[in-house]
């Protein structure tokens, strides 16, 4: 089943006594960064920053950093730097420099300058730690008026409108965030926080090929392509093989990678399951009912063709299972944080933030 997002559950009063405040969601992603407003912005970006190398390329260049699809093409000539990449920032002066670069990059997107006031609710990985939040406070500070930091499955959740009892699967490049939703904000006994993600499906097709194919000349751009091209897993198998073009030994070959990728799509599955059965093991039992018929799969990762399918043949010993899959997942984050900054008064967005943290 495709969840999608229902329309904001706010009155028209409301709306036009704000109407000179820009409201802002967004989804720092560990591979890609989404931002909307309710302005009806709209825009994707790669968490990529760049800065030149010498002065020679800031002068080619003539800017002091470069973000996203932008930053890789001029890759040669930067100092490349995922501030998500592993889902956390660092606690160091130059992190917190480049996440600050990075938010007020996405918030100026929106084109704040425009408006009397902005408010903004980010999506944080669902384990972020004090110092994660507190770094992307400050990054915030200088561009919104008001920021509220919530995790990222938590978005996910208050934007399909399903807090009622939930597990909510968020599968992203650099980590998976799997929470426990029950009607408020999750705290972090609710939440885990896993490397089985994008990351490694793209780093075990690499391996795979070149055990298959000796001398296989792959790049990690090349698999990631290819994984969101052809992923599956053997609930879904495809039709016809997946033949890609890559290089052996500089010779240009055209071959068959298809077991390699239900391999690599297959082994960020087991530590799911197992993730997901803690979770509900040590919710309380009267809603163990609710919690597995109510497991949304999100992120990059619930796009791969048969992961929902396999999710609940593997967790079918533990009752009637139902895996939902949600429409639009790249966005999904970002608009969770819009409807929450549309829908929750500001007077209580202090004791949001404190129980989130």
């Amino acid at each position: 089943m495709i969840y999608r997002p229902p329309p904001p559950r706010v009155d028209g009063e409301y709306l036009m006594a704000k109407a000179d405040t820009l409201y802002i969601g967004v989804d720092l992603g560990t591979f890609r960064s989404v931002v909307v407003s309710s302005e009806n912005h709209e825009e994707e970006v790669l968490t990529v920053i760049g800065t030149p190398k010498d002065s020679i390329a800031k002068n080619f260049l003539r800017r002091d950093v470069l973000f996203g699809e932008e930053a890789l093409k001029n890759r040669l000539a930067l100092n490349l730097y995922r501030p998500l990449e592993h889902g956390v920032i660092k606690d160091s002066p130059e992190d917190k420099k480049f996440i600050a670069h990075f938010i007020n990059h996405m918030i100026n997107l929106t084109n704040p300058e425009d408006y009397g006031r902005v408010v903004a609710v980010i999506g944080a990985p669902a384990e972020a730690s004090h110092v994660d939040k507190t770094a992307i406070f400050d990054a915030a500070a200088g561009t919104v008026n008001a920021c509220m930091i919530i995790s990222e499955p938590f978005a996910v959740a208050y934007a399909l409108d399903m807090l009622d009892h939930t597990i909510v699967v968020d599968i992203g490049a650099g980590t998976t965030d799997i929470c426990r939703v029950y009607g408020t904000i999750p705290s972090p006994e609710d939440q885990l926080h896993i490397d089985s993600c994008g990351d490694v499906i793209d780093n075990t097709l690499i391996k795979e090929i070149q055990r298959k194919y000796a001398g296989a000349q792959i790049t990690k751009d090349m698999a990631r392509r290819w994984k969101e091209q052809h992923s599956f897993t053997s609930a879904s198998p495809p039709d016809d093989p997946i033949i890609v073009d890559f290089s052996i030994e500089g010779k240009a070959m055209s071959l068959d990678i298809t077991d390699c990728m239900q391999t690599a799509c297959e082994e960020i599955i087991e530590p799911i399951v197992a993730n997901i059965k803690q979770l509900i093991s040590e919710s309380n039992p009267e809603y163990h009912d609710q919690f597995r018929q109510n497991i949304i799969l999100a992120g990059g990762g619930s796009a791969i063709r048969g992961l929902g399918a396999s999710l609940e043949e593997l967790l079918a010993d533990m009752g009637e299972i139902e895996v939902h899959i949600v429409e639009n997942p790249v966005q999904l984050g970002a608009l969770g944080g819009l409807r929450l900054a549309q829908e929750v008064p500001e007077e209580y967005w202090k004791n949001l933030t404190i129980s989130s943290s």
